[in-house]
């Protein structure tokens, strides 16, 4: 029976086709990280052998072509089970009006210059890969419009494949802003072509009385285009947006796992030595407040995590060599890792021998002190990743 069990991660080939040549080349393939939400928590699809479950996307456009291809399917008679219905499992995340034909899904290549991004445009750059240079903008949607949800709901599935717990939005709430970023390429008929290459989906929050506190909920760059800096770009063209709105207090993120917080720390750590008020010597003498109040006006960061920008720069003009400028650095860390530790003594200690209650508390500062060390074990090393990432590209 095991030849009829196959990984959904590895039997989903993904593909976002800008030419026809793209159909066949396998070098055009990309594959889910996660299929669980779809295919269940062992991430396995029973019933066929030499699965292979095409899912191909027009680049621009995202009309769907699917097509389930095998080898061989098990005998449900012989075996008494079924295979498993991979199409009933993907509906309630595809649209209705996908393709089955080849030769029709094709043809739809013909008309992909004449999709134009919806929304608004808000960014625009230049990034050289491989001695090319390609052109990217970033739109941001705004406003309910159901040709846009029906394109969105095409391009938000991907985050069931890369997103871990990953929710579709409800276009129902306006609160919900969406910014998408695309590549523009010509066709082999020297076409302009808009195909997203990223989105980012994000919450605005009311905050009494009259303000906003925008929660950046999704942010992903899709396979083929990561590790080129876009997640970066992204990130920043965002806070360029909510930079001009007077009714912003700041920005959030919504539960960041690793990868993000890295790519959320160098975007800030690179926008805070660009401040016109940087001064490494002030900074050092812990002298920052000045650059905390222009960063905080012009990038709407939020509190805890200008801290954490404060304490990169700081470890980054470390000198570890040096063991009493090390522990001062540490020591400043730990006081900020010990704001949650602090605590007023107990209506039972206040009523409590004096030498007993002592006792106590002298005990329960070595426990946060030993928890203390554990914690900044663990962060210095996320921000030595912050650190060498600016070495190697100091802007975004």
């Amino acid at each position: 029976m095991e030849q009829y069990i196959v990984s959904s991660n590895s039997a989903l080939e993904l593909k976002l086709v800008r030419k026809p040549s793209d159909i066949n080349d396998p070098k055009a393939a990309f594959y889910p990280d996660m299929t669980y939400q779809v295919f269940g928590n062992m991430e396995k699809i029973f019933g066929y052998k030499d699965l292979v479950v095409k899912m191909y996307y027009t680049a621009c456009s995202l009309k769907l072509y699917i097509n389930i291809n095998y080898s061989s399917k098990v005998d449900s008679e012989k075996f008494g089970m079924n295979p498993d219905n991979i199409m009933d499992k993907l509906k309630d995340y595809i649209t209705p009006n996908f393709y089955t034909n080849i030769d029709v899904f094709e043809k739809c290549l013909e008309d992909e210059p004449l999709f134009k991004p919806y929304g608004t445009q808000l960014d625009q750059f230049i990034l050289n890969h491989n001695d090319e240079d390609k052109k990217f903008e970033v739109y941001v949607i705004e406003d309910e419009n159901n040709e846009f949800k029906e394109y969105f709901d095409q391009l938000q599935t991907f985050v069931l494949w890369y997103i871990d717990s990953s929710n579709t939005i409800d276009f129902d709430d306006t609160k919900w802003k969406i910014f998408i970023l695309y590549e523009i390429f010509k066709n082999e008929n020297g076409d302009l072509c808009y195909t997203p290459v990223g989105y980012s989906t994000i919450y605005e929050y009311y905050a009494y009385p009259d303000k906003i506190r925008p929660r950046i909920s999704q942010m992903l760059i899709l396979p083929p285009f990561q590790r080129k800096g876009l997640c970066a770009k992204l990130l920043n063209s965002v806070y360029k947006h909510y930079a001009t709105k007077s009714d912003v207090i700041d920005i959030t993120v919504e539960s960041p796992n690793d990868e993000f917080q890295l790519v959320r720390d160098f975007v800030d750590v690179t926008n805070f030595h660009n401040l016109k008020t940087f001064d490494e010597v002030k900074l050092k003498k812990l002298h920052y407040q000045e650059m905390v109040e222009e960063f905080k006006n012009l990038y709407k960061i939020n509190q805890k995590q200008v801290r954490r920008v404060i304490e990169i720069i700081l470890l980054k003009i470390t000198n570890r060599q040096n063991k009493d400028e090390y522990e001062k650095y540490k020591k400043f860390v730990k006081a900020r890792l010990n704001w949650p530790f602090q605590k007023k003594p107990t209506k039972l200690m206040l009523a409590m021998p004096a030498e007993e209650a002592e006792k106590i508390q002298k005990a329960d500062s070595l426990v946060k002190l030993e928890d203390l060390d554990i914690e900044y074990n663990e962060l210095e090393p996320s921000y030595d990743k912050v650190i060498k990432r600016l070495e190697v590209s100091p802007n975004v």
